[in-house]
């Protein structure tokens, strides 16, 4: 009978909350939890990201080889197995997924059971609230501009609103339909 981790993904510093639920086998890698926190979240998968520990130094759990110029050699998430990290026996299992190195999207990703269930598939998507930022909105800061901006009609930084209108193409902050990133999402 296959085994799944369910885990909570949430971005760090947004309020309120955007997170996403999932099911996840739990002989996946650290890439297909990537792909898994990519798809759900909407991410276009054009930046720099790992998977680190959830301390100061933050070390380096998985993600893309390398890294061994900065002294911080990244073990390769194809390679990395989920349950070398994730066991299922602790209280609190958590690490921390940041994706894009420039505007810096913190993911808490968090263990919070493991399954079994007699139906077999890789992924399949339970629950979640809000839409992401839109991709190189600007950290934190752009996030925040870009909700006034749709809340008032209003850039913040007076500079271009058609255009930022354009660019947001139709973005809603509290926009996040289950069955249709379901749809997306469940293999």
């Amino acid at each position: 009978m296959p085994r799944y981790y369910e885990f909570e993904v949430s971005l760090q510093e947004l309020q309120p909350r955007i997170w996403r639920r999932f099911l996840l086998r739990t002989t996946a890698t650290f890439a297909q939890l990537h792909q898994a926190i990519q798809q759900g979240f909407g991410w276009q998968e054009c930046h720099l990201w790992e998977f680190r520990l959830p301390t100061l130094q933050g070390r380096p759990i998985a993600g893309l080889p390398g890294g061994e110029e900065y002294d911080r050699p990244t073990p390769d998430a194809k390679t990395v197995k989920l349950n070398t990290y994730f066991t299922g026996k602790r209280v609190v299992e958590w690490c921390e997924y940041l994706y894009d190195f420039g505007d810096d999207w913190t993911h808490d990703v968090k263990l919070i059971a493991v399954h079994s269930d007699k139906e077999s598939f890789k992924q399949r998507l339970l629950d979640g609230e809000r839409a992401a930022p839109p991709e190189d909105c600007g950290g934190t800061p752009g996030y925040e501009r870009m909700v006034h901006f749709v809340e008032t009609g209003e850039d913040i930084y007076d500079d271009d609103p058609e255009g930022l209108a354009t660019w947001l193409d139709g973005w809603r902050p509290d926009a996040f339909e289950l069955a249709t990133a379901k749809a997306k999402f469940d293999r």
